[in-house]
Order: structure tokens, then C-alpha cells, then sequence
């Protein structure tokens, strides 16, 4: 005698709704875990950034340096005044 219609075996909802809960609270979880490490790397970037900025800034010191030791160095060898090379520069 074949079954009924409707008679099939059906999943009860109650697991299924736990299973999805448990799901939701281990994505939430990993969201708070990569909000933390996010926050770690920016720090991290921030202090790299700050970190280069100082050294380009000591190497544009070091070279401004350098050039005026040049110049300076330029000038002895000249055997020219300032004011005329300030005269020669001016035209």
C-alpha cells in the first residue's frame, strides 16, 4: 500500500535554527578577531609611515648639507667675492 501524500520524513526546524545560530556567532566572532588585527596593522602602517617621513627627511638634511659644503668649497677655489658673484648671478 503506497504512503500517504504528505507523510515523507521532515527535518525538524530546531536543529537547522541552531546550526545557523552557531554559524552567525562564529562569523561574528571572526569579524571582532579581523576588526582587532585591523586595528594592529593601521598602528603598524602609521608608525612605518611616521618612520619614513623621518628618514627622507634626514637624508634632504644630509644632501642640503653635502650641496652647501660644495658651494661653499665652489667659492674658496673661485677666488671670487660674494658680491661678485652675487653681480654674476644677478644677470
Amino acid at each position: 500500500m503506497p504512503r500517504p501524500k504528505g507523510s515523507k520524513n521532515k527535518k525538524s526546524v530546531a536543529p537547522v535554527v541552531e546550526d545557523i545560530d552557531q554559524k552567525i556567532a562564529a562569523a561574528e566572532a571572526e569579524i571582532e578577531e579581523l576588526g582587532a588585527q585591523l586595528k594592529a596593522k593601521k598602528a603598524e602602517l602609521k608608525a612605518l609611515i611616521k618612520e619614513k617621513e623621518a628618514a627622507l627627511a634626514a637624508a634632504a638634511e644630509k644632501k642640503a648639507e653635502e650641496d652647501k659644503a660644495k658651494l661653499l668649497d665652489a667659492l674658496a677655489k673661485s677666488g671670487k667675492s660674494i658680491d661678485e658673484i652675487i653681480e654674476f648671478l644677478g644677470k
